[in-house]
C-alpha cells in the first residue's frame, strides 16, 4: 500500500509522469482491493478537478488491469466510457467501453442508457453544433461565447475530428479567451494526433506563458520538454522548459529528477545539492525525506563534506529514527572519530524506536547485533551479553545470538545463565531429537560438574538422559563412576544391576558387572543374601569360573545352603573328568546325607555313579549305599553276584539305568547289572 500511494501521489502532481504510472500498474496487482479502489478513486477525483480527463482514463485502464472482480470492472468500464465522451471526446472508445460492461453485466441500464445516448447525439450533433455557433455570435457575453464555442468545437471532435471546423472553432475560443485552458487541451489533443509538431510546440509555450494556474502553466512546460527531447530534436529548448517548471514549481518530481541526474552525469554535484536545496524549501508534506536524503548523501559520498552532510541525516534521524542510510552514515561518521560509544548510543536510541534496518541483501539486521559487536570490540562483555540478549528476544530462531551468548556466560562465568540458555535450547528442539537432547545434557552436566560442582543436579541430568535413552552406555558409565566417587553403594548397585540385565551385553561385560555387584553386596554391606543372585548368574553364564563358584560355595556353606550348595557342585561335576567327577558327586552325595540329611538323594547320587563307573571299581560307592539302605531299613536280603544287591521293591524303588531286577525263590529281588 505504501508504494501505490506513493506513486498515485506522484501522478496527481505530475499526471504526465510515464515513469511512475507504469510502477503505479505493479503495485496496483499486490495492493488490497479496498485499498487500491479507495485511493484511486480518490486520485482520479483530484486529477478531474484539475482538467486532467487523460490520467482520469489512465488510472481506471490501472484500477481494470488489476481488479478480477466482474462487476466492479462493469462498474469502471462506465465510468471510463462517460470519460471518454464527456471529456476527452473520444466516441469510439467511449462506445467500445459501455459495451464492454454490457458482456459483463448483461442487461445494465447505465450503459444501455450511454449507448442511446451516444446514437442520439450522433444523429443530432449538427444541429446542436449550429445552435451553439449561432448564439456565440450573438453573445456578447466573451465567457458565454468562448464556452458556446468550445461547446460547438467538441461537436466536431467527437463526430468529424478531421473537420477543419473542430480546429477552427478552437482557436476562436482562444482568440476570445487565451486563458481558456478546455479548448486548449482539446486543441493540444488535435495537433498531436496529427503529429503537427511545431503548431503543438507554440500552443504549449503560449500556454506556458498565458494560462490562468501554476499547474496549467507547469504541465504545458513538462508538455513542451517532452516534445522538444523528442519530435522536436531541440534540447537547448527542452533544457530551457524544464528548467522553468523549477522556476515555478522547485520541487516539481520529475523535472527535479531531470535536471539533477543530469547534473550529476555531469559530475555537477554542487548543482544537485543546490536543486534539491531550493526543492526542500518549496517541499510538501511528505517530500522532505527524499530531499533530505538526496542532498545528505551527495554531501557525503561525492563532496565528501561529512560535517555538511551530518547536520541533513540528523533531520532524517528525526524522522525516521533507523533509517539505513542514516545508520551508515553514523558507521562512518562516529567509528572515523574514534566516538564508537557515540555510535552505540545512537544504534540503540535506534533500537528503542523500533528500527530494523536493511542491508545491503535486502534482509532485516537487527541492531542488536551491531551494538553487541562493538560492545565486544570495547572489551564490555555485559553490554555485549545485553545486546545479544535482546537480539535473543526479537529473534528466538538465532544461532548466532545463542553461540555468542553462550560464549561470553563462559567468558564471564556466568554459568547459571549458560545454564539457562542451554535447558532453553534443549527445550526448543523436537521431543523425537533423542540424539540432540542427550548430546547438550552432557554439555549441562560439564557446567553442573566442573563448574558448580553441583553433584545432586550432575546425577539428576544423568537420570534424566536414561529417562530418554535407556540404553545410553556413557551416561550408564559415567553415572555409575559418579557413585562410586560418592560412596553410593545402594545407588551403583542398582544401575550395575540395570545394566547387567540390559540385552546386548557381551557376556564378559555383563560377568564383570555382576561381580562388582556381588562384591558391593558382600564386602560392602556383608549381605551374602544378596550376593548370591549375581553371583549365581555368574555361575549359569561362566560355569569354569572359579572364583565365583568359590564365593557362592562359601556362602552356601555359611548360610547352610546345603541343597543350593548340591545343586552347586552338581554343576561343576558336569565339567569335570570322571576320576574327579566321582569324588564330587560322593561329596554332594555325603553333604545331602550328613548336613542335608536326605538319604534319598544321597542314596540317588550313589546310584548315579554307579550308573556311570562301568568296570571302575565302586566299592566305596557300594559301602556308603549299603550304609545308607540300611540307615533307611530297605535291605532285605543278601549281597548276591558281586556288585548287585538283594532288596525289597517299595513303590518309591526306582532302577538306575544299566540294572536289572530279578525275583529269588524266596520272593526277593535282586538289583544287578544288565540291560
Amino acid at each position: 500500500m505504501a508504494d501505490l500511494s506513493s506513486f498515485v501521489a506522484i501522478l496527481e502532481h505530475d499526471p504526465d509522469d510515464a515513469q511512475a504510472l507504469e510502477a503505479l500498474t505493479q503495485a496496483a496487482r499486490s495492493a488490497p482491493s479496498d485499498q487500491r479502489a479507495t485511493r484511486l478513486a480518490a486520485a482520479r477525483k483530484s486529477l478531474a478537478a484539475k482538467g486532467r480527463p487523460d490520467a482520469v482514463v489512465a488510472l481506471l485502464d490501472v484500477e481494470l488491469a488489476a481488479t478480477p472482480d466482474g462487476g466492479r470492472k462493469a462498474d469502471l468500464l462506465i465510468e471510463k466510457g462517460m470519460a471518454l465522451d464527456g471529456e476527452l471526446l473520444d466516441v469510439p472508445g467511449a462506445r467500445a467501453a459501455f459495451q464492454q460492461a454490457l458482456e459483463l453485466r448483461k442487461g445494465d441500464g447505465m450503459a444501455t442508457e450511454a449507448l442511446e445516448d451516444l446514437g442520439l447525439s450522433e444523429k443530432n450533433w449538427q444541429k446542436f453544433a449550429a445552435k451553439y455557433l449561432q448564439e456565440a455570435t450573438a453573445s456578447t457575453d466573451r465567457s458565454l461565447a468562448t464556452a458556446l464555442l468550445v461547446s460547438a468545437a467538441e461537436c466536431f471532435v467527437r463526430f468529424q475530428p478531421e473537420a477543419i471546423e473542430a480546429e477552427a472553432h478552437l482557436r476562436k475560443a482562444l482568440d476570445v479567451d487565451p486563458k481558456n485552458g478546455k479548448a486548449a487541451f482539446h486543441l493540444a489533443r488535435l495537433l498531436r494526433r496529427s503529429q503537427r509538431w511545431d503548431e503543438l510546440g507554440k500552443l504549449l509555450a503560449d500556454r506556458a506563458e498565458r494560462a490562468a494556474t501554476s499547474e496549467e502553466k507547469v504541465a504545458a512546460l513538462i508538455g513542451l520538454y517532452e516534445l522538444a527531447r523528442g519530435p522536436l530534436g531541440d534540447p537547448p529548448r527542452a533544457e530551457q522548459s524544464i528548467r522553468r517548471v523549477l522556476a515555478l514549481d522547485p520541487a516539481h518530481p520529475r523535472a527535479l529528477r531531470i535536471v539533477t541526474d543530469a547534473a550529476a552525469a555531469a559530475n555537477d554535484w554542487p548543482a544537485v545539492v543546490a536543486a534539491y536545496q531550493a526543492a526542500l524549501k518549496a517541499r510538501r508534506d511528505g517530500d522532505e525525506l527524499g530531499m533530505l536524503l538526496q542532498i545528505s548523501m551527495v554531501l557525503w559520498k561525492h563532496l565528501g563534506d561529512l560535517d555538511g552532510a551530518e547536520q541533513y541525516f540528523q533531520r532524517i534521524r528525526k524522522v525516521e529514527p533507523a533509517h539505513p542510510a542514516a545508520l551508515d552514515f553514523y558507521r562512518a561518521y562516529y567509528t572515523a572519530k574514534g566516538e564508537t560509544a557515540k555510535l552505540m548510543t545512537m544504534l540503540k536510541a535506534a533500537e528503542k524506536g523500533g528500527g530494523r534496518p536493511r542491508n545491503e541483501s535486502g534482509e532485516h539486521k537487527s541492531l542488536s547485533i551491531e551494538i553487541a559487536q562493538l560492545a565486544e570490540q570495547q572489551n564490555n562483555p555485559e553490554k555485549a551479553i545485553e545486546a545479544w540478549k535482546q537480539h535473543l528476544r526479537q529473534d528466538p530462531t538465532s544461532a548466532q545470538a545463542r553461540g555468542s551468548l553462550a560464549r561470553l556466560y563462559r567468558k564471564t562465568e556466568k554459568w547459571n545463565a549458560l545454564l539457562d540458555l542451554m535447558k532453553d535450547e534443549i527445550e526448543r528442539l523436537p521431543e523425537g531429537d533423542i540424539a540432540g537432547r542427550v548430546a547438550k545434557m552432557f554439555d549441562v552436566i560439564e557446567i553442573y560438574r566442573d563448574r558448580l560442582r553441583l553433584d545432586v543436579m550432575v546425577i539428576n541430568t544423568y537420570n534424566a538422559i536414561l529417562k530418554l535413552d535407556s540404553d545410553n552406555v556413557r551416561a550408564t558409565d559415567e553415572l555409575a563412576a559418579k557413585y562410586r566417587t560418592l560412596g553410593r553403594w545402594n545407588d551403583l548397585i542398582a544401575i550395575l544391576t540395570r545394566k547387567a540385565e540390559a540385552p546386548n551385553v557381551p557376556d564378559g561385560e555383563r560377568v564383570k558387572l555382576l561381580r562388582e555387584v556381588a562384591d558391593l553386596w558382600s564386602e560392602r554391606f556383608g549381605n551374602f543374601a544378596n550376593a548370591i543372585k549375581p553371583l549365581e548368574r555368574i555361575a549359569e553364564l561362566a560355569p569354569s569360573d572359579v572364583d565365583a563358584v568359590s564365593k557362592l560355595k562359601e556362602i552356601y556353606t555359611k548360610r547352610r545352603q546345603w541343597r543350593q550348595l548340591i545343586d552347586l557342585l552338581g554343576k561343576e561335576a558336569t565339567t569335570l573328568p570322571p576320576a574327579e567327577r566321582r569324588a564330587k558327586q560322593s561329596e554332594m552325595a555325603r553333604l545331602a546325607a550328613e548336613r542335608l540329611g536326605d538319604s534319598r538323594l544321597a542314596i540317588e547320587i550313589h546310584n548315579k555313579v554307579l550308573g556311570e563307573a562301568g568296570n571302575t571299581d565302586v566299592g566305596d560307592t557300594l559301602a556308603a549305599l549299603a550304609t545308607l539302605y540300611d540307615r533307611e531299613k530297605l535291605m532285605a536280603g543278601n549281597v548276591l553276584m558281586g556288585p548287585a544287591i538283594v532288596t525289597e521293591m517299595d513303590s518309591t524303588t526306582v532302577l538306575l539305568p544299566g540294572f536289572r531286577g530279578d525275583i529269588d525263590d524266596y520272593g526277593n529281588i535282586l538289583i544287578r547289572p544288565g540291560s
